[in-house]
């Protein structure tokens, strides 16, 4: 399983239920596996392959078998999920020693996805971002109908995660993919992807000199938008530990900053996210809040309140999305 031993290597034939793929170009590499792009050879579809390769410069091996358990168990059950608005796992495979592989080799477990050929919502806000400070308005929290429409299909994907108890537990802008063709047009398609498969948010780490490392199956998710309970009480997250992380995305979509950032566990735990500090740092941070956007930055507000109770469900804050959007497609 380690990553010492997992070399993909662009021309590999591999087998999945009986059909034959061939491994492609990569991906990226995570802390806990690596991605390439796979081909389906009998119609030449695209996917992705996804290895189980922990990197043990950021995850301990003593508990490389909690990982494994833990992603043969999520990889199993992920593709019984099926929503227009989820990157799509199609099959997971224990692939014991390399048995799927032609060549033999590698002999990591892994999963077969679809591959989403387009952007992600952090590319898309980073050039959003460049266009309003173009115009002169850098500073400000603006609705458009595109960005309330990959906000509406977000909140949907989650509805219907949380709607089976599950907890995405990593909802972040780089999560999120936009399919080619739909980035840059006014009616954007959005797909959350990377969910229940090796979650930073199952494991404790220790923080020191900037490095990340795992010691033991408990609770992490990507740092700048990680609920406080996550960070402090793994086993206590719920649903609503996603609702906090996904405010967090839409005060980025709206204005091209992350509303609260945390460097490490410690300062989450330390923070103090009450309405009342939420809209001091707003107004800290000089942002004007459009009259037609009242609403929803109020919305993002309750997201973000320090109690899990407290925040909306994830219905609701689809609710209140979908309200907004069809306001512009009416004014329209």
């Amino acid at each position: 399983m380690s990553r010492k031993y997992c070399k993909p290597v662009a021309g590999q034939k591999f087998t999945v239920d009986g059909v034959e793929y061939i491994v492609g170009g990569k991906v990226g590499d995570g802390a806990a596996g690596l991605v390439r792009k796979a081909r389906r050879i009998r119609d030449e579809a695209d996917f992705a392959i996804k290895f189980l390769a922990p990197d043990p410069k950021y995850i301990d091996e003593s508990v490389f078998d909690d990982v494994a358990a833990r992603f043969r168990r999520e990889g199993r059950r992920a593709p019984q999920l099926s929503h227009p608005g989820l990157v799509a796992i199609l099959a997971y495979e224990d692939n014991t020693g390399g048995a799927r592989f032609s060549a033999g080799s590698p002999k990591n477990p892994f999963i077969l996805m679809e591959m989403v050929k387009g952007t992600t919502l952090e590319s898309y806000i980073r050039r959003d971002e460049q266009r309003q400070v173009e115009r002169g308005d850098p500073k400000a929290f603006m609705l458009t109908p595109a960005r309330l429409r990959i906000a509406s299909q977000v909140a949907q994907a989650l509805s219907y995660l949380h709607q089976k108890k599950l907890v995405h537990r990593d909802v972040k802008p780089a999560n999120v993919f936009l399919p080619a063709g739909n980035a840059t047009d006014a009616q954007p398609d959005a797909k959350l992807g990377d969910f229940g498969i090796m979650k930073w948010g199952d494991f404790q780490a220790s923080v020191s000199s900037g490095t990340l490392t795992v010691t033991s199956q408990r609770g992490l998710g990507t740092l700048k938008y990680m609920s406080p309970e996550q960070a402090i009480a793994p086993k206590d997250v719920t649903v609503r530990s996603d609702i906090f992380s996904f405010g967090i995305t839409l005060f980025e979509l709206c204005t091209g900053q992350i509303l609260a950032s945390p460097h490490h566990v410690w300062e989450t735990q330390n923070a103090r996210l009450s309405r009342g500090t939420t809209v001091s740092r707003i107004l800290a941070m000089g942002y004007q809040i459009r009259e037609e956007a009242t609403g929803i930055a109020e919305l993002v507000l309750d997201m973000h309140l320090r109690g899990p109770s407290s925040r909306p469900p994830i219905d609701k804050v689809a609710g209140r999305l979908q309200w907004a959007l069809s306001r512009f497609i009416d004014e329209d």
